[in-house]
């Protein structure tokens, strides 16, 4: 059996970077919680991953249109092509609505 890794690649990117959201925030939540407690640590290790998601899908768009320094049309996320879009908001949406339920969480 083999695997068509591009078959994956083109219809499920999408969910491996649901997958290294929640595996990166789970590593910066065990990072932070010597510090602090497990529901501050958990959006932390949320907020964080949420945030690397951006910087890293907003570099791709600056990359792939030869954008010049300083950068801050890369801000406009509509701008995105399909590609980057799904790779980030899928995930952020993700990682928004467990920081909503961790957050609300008493």
């Amino acid at each position: 059996m083999t695997i068509d890794w591009m078959y994956i690649q083109d219809h499920f990117d999408w969910l491996g970077h649901m997958v290294e959201g929640l595996v990166m925030a789970g590593v910066v939540m065990l990072i932070a919680r010597p510090l602090y407690r497990w529901r501050v640590a958990a959006i932390i290790g949320l907020a964080f991953a949420m945030g690397h998601f951006h910087g890293r899908e907003k570099r791709d768009y600056e990359v792939s249109v030869h954008m010049a320094p300083p950068h801050l049309d890369g801000y406009r996320m509509w701008d995105w092509n399909f590609d980057q879009m799904t790779d980030f908001w899928p995930t952020a949406l993700l990682l928004m609505v467990i920081l909503f339920f961790v957050a609300r969480r008493r």
